[in-house]
């Protein structure tokens, strides 16, 4: 937040932000001081997420409460804070003040001190976040920290913390013995301005107090296992960062970010490459206060909560803003990503005093995004090609065919074409050879879909943060290699003049899709023709199986046979039928008649495995795979299904199915050899 610099709208940080993502000029809505409404509403609140500045100059944050009232007002512009804490004195050599396992409470409660009470002359440079995630509301916060108290636990204080009653007081989890660092703490914090946001990317907790019995788990990198294992099934997490002008004032923002379960990426947590996170920075109020404070001034702490356990992970490091094709390479369909190197954590056991119940997950949510190297191994190399602004076409891609094969899956036939609008463009599409079986295909439908900014659309939430490119695997066989036109060195882009259109020039491709989401719902619903002509953006990929592989079992759900389709009439070795275990619904029967009558009876040994009830128009399918020599099980696939089903000894495994069996699968081959084929492009 910026109000501490009135003689301008935005800093140097901020207004570079709006500049790099084309924000039109806008008023800064950061409201000076403490309006008496949001006063009111604080104390109502039960959690307040603080940052602050240690005496090595290191940004961390923190997670206080549990109650309503963390924070209440004590006087025009102050607010008292009280929570509960475990805080010691400083031992002899260490300066005055306290310490103890909150990083930010330390700092805090440094300095000069009169017995159990530390002043800040000047004050001490804080944000905070006031949040109530049941009703998913917040406001941010920002000012200075005047004077702190430390009281023995159940003493009387100077305000708001001698006001609880003994009904407000947290349940201890159990019989412990006295602990002589558990205290009350009590802080005076003059707000210097506060702002409300929105409740997006929020998800529901029901939020209760708890007494807390913190131990230090680690405080050295990398991270441990446990430590990596909060950040990856965190849905919310809170940062603070800091913005310092050219003459000497500074202030600080505190805020949260939220997703799905997953959201913030491991980059890495080693010696070599250090201990990395990333996340996606999703689509909000556009204000970008924390983001132009980390252009200016990359410092940044973050603390990720474990609302379950108590578990908290405190981070400091420095962090860097990826924008466009720099997001887009570390973290895909990302058009700004945050990439934090951590140079100290702490990593404490039951230290939260509050615990968290999940009630509902923030409709706006989008999917979880994998990093590239996840998606295509360490290196995160693909096929695609990048620009200042993000993944480039390397071709152009026109929809010429539709069929729908079962109610709700379809195969859509597209014509490979330069873009005769971008000579780069054209050059790399010359350059582009036959896909492989198994490959995938990026396409952006963005120019057909997109509906540009919107802060809210609660009728539509999903559509704020899509991309609307998607990648399907293509599911019709390579074309025959064929010498692009103008020459055979032309696919090198060396032929001297004549038509460098490439070998894939005209070439079609098919994806067979089930209709879910945006996309494909449009799909389904548009006709074919020039007007429906979108980017290719990749082409390429890991091949996933090879049908032709010696002693091969493939093992798919529902549309997740489409990498096998591609190899249909390609043949399974010499001699040999290749045994395909395929679980799908009822209403899908004609998807497995369309494989067979494409594939003969001498080339896959299928059994499958359907569920669901059957409308009596699939008696003609049922006799259709029967003749084409079919097995059919009504059941869902068994382990005894499976284990056993190749040769003996020494089958190997394909498993080309969504999260769910793929899980059983796991389970049911441990100690087999399993290859599993991701559709995580």
């Amino acid at each position: 937040m910026h109000t501490l610099h009135r003689h301008e709208q935005w800093h140097p940080g901020e207004a570079e932000m709006h500049r790099l993502l084309g924000v039109p000029p806008q008023d800064n809505p950061t409201i000076p001081g403490l309006p008496s409404a949001y006063a009111l509403w604080m104390t109502r609140s039960p959690l307040l997420a603080l940052g602050t500045v240690d005496r090595d100059d290191r940004i961390w944050t923190t997670v206080l409460g549990g109650r309503a009232g963390v924070v209440r007002p004590l006087a025009e512009g102050v607010l008292g804070l009280s929570s509960a804490a475990h805080l010691g004195p400083r031992g002899d050599g260490d300066g005055p003040g306290w310490t103890g396992l909150d990083p930010v409470l330390e700092a805090l409660f440094s300095g000069t001190t009169d017995g159990r009470a530390v002043d800040h002359a000047g004050g001490k440079l804080v944000a905070g976040l006031a949040i109530d995630l049941e009703e998913r509301t917040r406001v941010k916060l920002a000012g200075r920290v005047f004077r702190g108290v430390v009281l023995p636990d159940g003493a009387e204080g100077e305000g708001a913390a001698g006001d609880r009653s003994e009904g407000d007081r947290p349940e201890p989890s159990g019989t412990r013995p006295a602990d002589p660092a558990r205290v009350d703490v009590q802080l005076a914090l003059a707000v210097e301005e506060t702002l409300g946001n929105c409740p997006k990317y929020l998800n529901s907790k029901a939020v209760r107090t708890h007494e807390a019995s913190p131990r230090l788990i680690s405080d050295t990198l990398p991270l441990p296992q446990a430590a990596v294992d909060l950040v990856g099934r965190s849905d919310i997490f809170f940062l603070s960062s800091r913005h310092r002008d050219d003459g000497g004032g500074e202030s600080m923002d505190t805020n949260n970010r939220g997703g799905a379960p997953g959201f913030v990426r491991v980059f890495s947590n080693d010696t070599d490459e250090g201990v990395v996170l990333v996340y996606p920075e999703y689509s909000g109020n556009r204000l970008f206060q924390t983001l132009g404070n980390l252009r200016t001034d990359p410092a940044v702490g973050i603390t990720f909560p474990d609302f379950e356990t108590g578990d908290v992970l405190y981070l400091s490091g420095r962090a860097e803003v990826l924008i466009g094709a720099d997001a887009s390479a570390v973290l895909p369909h990302s058009r700004v990503a945050v990439k934090v190197t951590v140079e100290t954590a702490r990593f404490v056991s039951d230290g939260l005093p509050f615990r968290g119940r999940p009630l509902a997950p923030s409709p706006y949510n989008p999917p979880v995004r994998r990093l590239a190297r996840e998606a295509r191994g360490a290196d995160g190399r693909s096929g695609a090609a990048e620009g200042a602004g993000g993944p480039e076409a390397i071709a152009t891609a026109t929809l010429v065919r539709s069929s729908r094969i079962t109610p709700t899956v379809y195969r859509h036939t597209f014509r490979l074409s330069p873009d005769a609008l971008s000579p780069r463009a054209a050059e790399r599409f010359a350059r582009l050879a036959p896909w492989r079986a198994g490959q995938h295909v990026t396409l952006d439908f963005s120019r057909h879909l997109d509906r540009g900014w919107s802060h809210m659309r609660d009728h539509d939430p999903t559509s704020l943060n899509d991309d609307y490119i998607r990648s399907f695997t293509i599911s019709g066989a390579p074309p025959e290699p064929r010498p692009a036109r103008g020459g055979e060195d032309s696919a090198s882009g060396d032929s001297a003049g004549g038509d460098r259109a490439g070998a894939l020039d005209g070439v079609e491709l098919d994806v067979t899709v089930r209709t879910h989401g945006p996309v494909t719902r449009f799909l389904a619903r548009r006709d074919p023709g020039p007007a429906l002509t979108v980017p290719v953006l990749e082409l390429g990929g890991d091949e996933g199986l090879r049908a032709s592989d010696q002693d091969l079992v493939v093992v798919a759900g529902g549309v997740g046979i489409t990498p096998l389709m591609a190899q249909v009439g390609q043949g399974a070795g010499p001699g040999r039928r290749l045994p395909v275990l395929w679980s799908l619904r009822a209403d899908d029967l004609p998807l497995a008649v369309d494989l067979l009558e494409r594939a003969g009876q001498a080339e896959l040994d299928v059994t499958l495995f359907v569920t669901g009830t059957l409308e009596a128009s699939a008696q003609d399918d049922l006799e259709t795979l029967a003749r084409l020599g079919a097995v059919v099980h009504m059941r869902r696939i068994r382990k005894d299904d499976v284990v056993g089903a190749g040769a003996t000894g020494h089958a190997r495994y394909g498993v080309c199915a969504g999260p769910g069996l793929r899980r059983s699968l796991l389970e049911w081959l441990d100690g087999e050899q399993v290859s599993l084929v991701s559709f995580d492009y």
